[in-house]
Order: C-alpha cells, then structure tokens, then sequence
C-alpha cells in the first residue's frame, strides 16, 4: 500500500489504466495469497512502467499536482504554472521546469503527501535525465 501511494503520480504518468488497476489489486490484497498478490501487482507495475510517459500524460499529472495548492497559491501564482504547464505539453520547456517549481511549492506549502511522491524525485539529480524529457 505505501509504495503504491508514494508512486501514484509516476505510475499516472505512464498509464492511468494500469494505477487504477493496481489500486484494484491493493484494495482487494486481503482476499489472495500474498505471493498471488505481489505476482500481479508486478506484472502490472511492469506494464505500466513499460509505457511511455508523454507530455500529454505528465501535463496532466503536473495539473493534478496543482489541485493539491488551490488554497495556497494566488491567482498569480496559479496562473503561472498553468502557463509554465502549457509551454511544457507544446514542447517549448523541459519537464523540469515544472517540476522544480511544484517541488518549490511543495516546500513552501509543507505538502507532507507531495513529499513522499517519487514523481517529484524519480532518480538522482545528477543524472539530469529530466532536462530533456
């Protein structure tokens, strides 16, 4: 359950059809063998994973993020990360753009879910393997 909730927002970037199913085989782990459990979780986290994240897909992940600020940002603000949303789906900036300012408001705002969500800090930064994505 708490590795499926801390990759629910990459698992949704590669395939929202997948993490609803999976979430299926969380909520019902209690009526299957354990080992039966795991076995289709991992064959479903496999697919899922074997998908690509696309902009589309990342864009909407990226405005589910916003969700969780509407109380906090202002106007301003909102509208700047949609705009900053926007010109990622067109192409026009790398996915780390958007995600280092979610990242931002995730710190500023204390959001102790978004914390823990691998989305947001899917490899080590070094490897840089958003600048281009």
């Amino acid at each position: 359950m708490d590795f499926h909730t801390r990759h629910k927002l990459l698992l949704l970037a590669h395939s929202p059809e997948h993490y609803r199913e999976m979430g299926r085989v969380v909520a019902h782990s209690n009526e299957s063998p354990l080992e039966a459990t795991l076995s289709h979780y991992q064959q479903l986290l496999l697919q899922s994973l074997r998908l690509k994240a696309t902009p589309r897909k990342n864009a909407n992940v990226l405005y589910h993020l916003l969700g969780y600020f509407k109380k906090d940002l202002s106007g301003d603000e909102k509208q700047e990360l949609l705009d900053i949303i926007d010109h990622y789906r067109q192409g026009d900036l790398p996915l780390i753009v958007p995600v280092t300012l979610i990242n931002h408001y995730v710190r500023k705002y204390e959001q102790a879910y978004l914390t823990e969500q691998y989305y947001l800090h899917p490899h080590p930064l070094e490897l840089q393997l958003r600048n281009h994505a």
